[in-house]
């Protein structure tokens, strides 16, 4: 059935179990909430729903969800919310007006595991982007990459920065727990190459030459075991592995820094998600991360291990420099908000209704 609704969301599907996905969408929802116009077409679950089997993934990716676009969608405009959707684009008639969020390309420029098959099909995937009557883009970074590997026009490109949605209160047994250590480097998500994990071996060296026993807590998927045995050498490596997310705010709240040294990233959530907990950030000058830092964190070069570590001291031992980068930080997480986001795209939607 057609919908009445003049502005379609279709998400990264739940089934995929993408959280970071769940999460864009969600924030999207909760600001368009009571906007008649607006209609998710998949029904909205757990942010953290685990990923169904490969066979009913495979189903409703390949046939449920572009049947359920191509029956509901015959007018206004479709928001694709994801660019490993994109080829849902071709399940809607040339007088729909269409949309895509393209949020990173790290497939296309840093494989990483992914195998050939995969990355084929990401390629094939993201050729749909170009299609589109407007690309949105979450960071410059992004917008050029989208330029350089898809061809895109410019005039065709947007640039809406993702906003920050609001860690709930700390959970207070992990609070208990992380109140015991000295002052902690926090860490947290994948561990993929383009994590550039690894980096953590020479900076707490560095540290421990200078006299600083670092104390690295881990959030997220484990550090496989040469890895923490050679961060174990020099200091002392803590792994509370997945965490909820009051428990990741009670770890923001209690960490003197939160080191991101990641080699590529599409936005860069981690810079954002500690600055708005108060929490001081020392990051390398890669990809989209100085966008979301600004003046408010400490970069480096990723082949400047002195300066990373020389930025990670300053905090460790400086309460005034950590207390400035505290509220830099706060001022500059204020930037960034799902509604200017919201406010982004309803005047891009509204833009091309009218064209």
């Amino acid at each position: 059935m057609t919908s009445l609704a003049r502005i379609h969301l279709a998400p990264a599907h739940p089934c995929m179990g993408w959280v970071s996905m769940n999460r864009y969408w969600q924030a999207l929802r909760a600001e368009s909430a009571g906007d008649t116009d607006v209609q998710s077409l998949v029904t909205e679950g757990p942010l953290e729903a685990p990923a169904a089997s490969r066979l009913k993934r495979q189903w409703i990716r390949r046939i449920a969800y572009p049947w359920q676009v191509r029956s509901k969608v015959q007018n206004g405009v479709l928001h694709v919310l994801d660019h490993s959707f994109a080829d849902l684009l071709s399940q809607v008639p040339s007088a729909v007006k269409t949309v895509v969020t393209v949020h990173d390309l790290i497939p296309l420029t840093d494989p990483g595991d992914l195998t050939l098959a995969q990355q084929q099909r990401f390629q094939k995937t993201v050729r749909w982007v170009a299609k589109a009557d407007r690309v949105v883009c979450v960071s410059q970074h992004t917008a050029g990459e989208v330029q350089r590997l898809l061809r895109v026009a410019t005039d065709k490109l947007k640039v809406l920065p993702n906003g920050a949605s609001k860690l709930p209160e700390a959970d207070a047994r992990m609070a208990q727990r992380l109140a015991s250590l000295p002052p902690y480097i926090f860490s947290v998500g994948g561990t993929s190459p383009r994590k550039n994990l690894p980096f953590l071996i020479p900076l707490v060296k560095q540290l421990a030459e200078r006299g600083q026993r670092a104390t690295v807590v881990r959030a997220g998927a484990l550090l496989d075991l040469a890895l923490a045995s050679a961060i174990r050498e020099q200091g002392d490596l803590i792994e509370l592995g997945p965490v909820d997310d009051d428990e990741l705010a009670a770890a923001y709240a209690a960490a003197a820094l939160t080191l991101v040294p990641s080699t590529q990233e599409g936005f860069g959530l981690p810079v954002l998600e500690a600055m708005q907990a108060g929490c001081p950030v020392v990051y390398s000058l890669a990809t989209s991360l100085p966008e979301v830092a600004g003046k408010a964190g400490l970069g480096f070069e990723l082949t400047d291990i002195h300066a990373a570590a020389s930025h990670c001291w300053r905090i460790l031992t400086d309460a005034e420099v950590r207390v400035q980068c505290r509220i830099a930080g706060l001022e500059r997480a204020a930037q960034f908000t799902w509604r200017s986001h919201w406010r982004g795209l309803r005047t891009l939607y509204e833009e091309l209704l009218k064209a």
